[in-house]
């Protein structure tokens, strides 16, 4: 009887396999049309994903690897299976009893069992982005390991290279704050790492209570996911009938949760950080030059509210939040006067300063005269009268 409980619980388990979540109003691509972004299609290995006026996620093709969800800048792709609170609260679990960590893919676990009790299971390792790997050390983890002795079979391995930075990232980042370097990419879970203890109903089979609160569990999750995902469409669907042009740059600002995260882990960090520029593709300093006339344009667009506008004693100003800057480029995208230009090394200390930089200042006199409409300009220009 419990063999087939586990069965049906493992069919019911299949019917929540959609294992990336998409959020369309994130995209970049569909906030603006010029957004040059195409970062989960160029790292998707099975082809899933396809990008036009916004990103379409070909189920029968996707693995639920997650390598879309950790390069995503808007965090319009989520993981689940497991997710990223999930993934923390595992983490959170192994480091509490063997003070490290290990992640491994299914590939890996079903090819050695026994070691599903003493690592974290992913879909794929490409699934552990930098948040989660500085927030396993920050937890006090003495020993991170991402075992990769399956990705050289693996029809995914291209994303090796993925991982690879990833860790590499991680590594740097930590090493500016003085901590020691403790993520590797290993072929076996490390010895110290002990097994999960195997709760009674484990060991035996699956009770019937387990079984029941398990069902009552995934069924609530899956009906309101459906639901909601329902409501969403049709809320979709009667603003697209609507005679009401629909601005997608109305939408609130989002930071994703892996910038967020990290941030906020790093701003727990008591050691003082490095002052040198740090490189990487996860926070971008902006430089504006004098071509920008003002138009607001970078600001508006931001998905992140990195940027922002200031007025104040005549004065006009944009500023910039670097721990909000996820180097997504759409504020390049979309400049008509190609004036910014998006710098990969940052200064860690300004990136978590409490208030933000100034990338650019100019008199409102200034702005309002290079914003004049064409007419008035015109007429400006000539030297006579505007007829209406």
């Amino acid at each position: 009887m419990l063999s087939k409980l586990e069965q049906f619980t493992k069919a019911c388990a299949k019917l929540d396999k959609r294992g990336i979540v998409i959020q369309e109003k994130r995209c970049l691509r569909r906030q603006h049309l010029h957004s040059s972004c195409q970062r989960c299609f160029s790292v998707c290995p099975n082809g899933a994903i396809a990008c036009s006026e916004s990103i379409t996620l070909l189920a029968e093709k996707c693995t639920g690897c997650g390598a879309c969800t950790a390069v995503c800048p808007s965090g319009a792709l989520a993981a689940k299976l497991p997710s990223h609170q999930e993934l923390r609260s595992l983490v959170a679990l192994h480091v509490e009893h063997s003070g490290a960590v290990a992640f491994a893919c299914e590939s890996y676990l079903k090819l050695h069992p026994s070691e599903r009790q003493r690592a974290i299971a992913v879909q794929c390792i490409a699934r552990c982005d930098e948040a989660i790997l500085v927030g396993a050390v920050l937890r006090g983890a003495t020993n991170v390991s991402i075992l990769n002795a399956s990705c050289a079979g693996c029809s995914q391995n291209k994303l090796c290279g993925l991982v690879q930075t990833m860790a590499d990232t991680a590594s740097r980042l930590l090493e500016c704050w003085q901590y020691p370097n403790v993520i590797v990419l290993a072929e076996k879970v490390p010895a110290k790492i002990k097994p999960l203890p195997i709760t009674e109903g484990e060991t035996n089979g699956m009770s019937r209570r387990v079984f029941l609160t398990a069902f009552k569990r995934r069924s609530t999750n899956l009906f309101t996911q459906v639901l909601s995902e329902f409501i969403a469409d049709a809320a979709d669907k009667q603003m697209e009938s609507s005679s009401v042009l629909q601005n997608p740059l109305e939408e609130s600002k989002y930071l994703p949760d892996k910038w967020s995260s990290l941030v906020n882990s790093l701003r727990q960090i008591k050691n003082s950080a490095n002052p040198a520029n740090f490189s990487s593709s996860l926070w971008g300093d902006i430089n504006i030059t004098d071509r920008c006339n003002g138009c607001g344009a970078c600001v508006n667009a931001c998905p992140t509210e990195a940027m922002f506008i200031r007025k104040q004693d005549g004065c006009w100003s944009i500023s910039l939040d670097i721990s909000r800057c996820t180097q997504c480029g759409l504020c390049q995208d979309v400049c008509c006067c190609e004036s910014i230009e998006i710098i990969t090394n940052v200064a860690l200390e300004t990136m978590l300063a409490p208030t933000p930089h100034v990338l650019i200042v100019k008199k409102q006199k200034d702005i309002d005269s290079l914003l004049e409409p064409p007419e008035q300009r015109m007429a400006r220009l000539l030297g006579c009268g505007v007829k209406n």
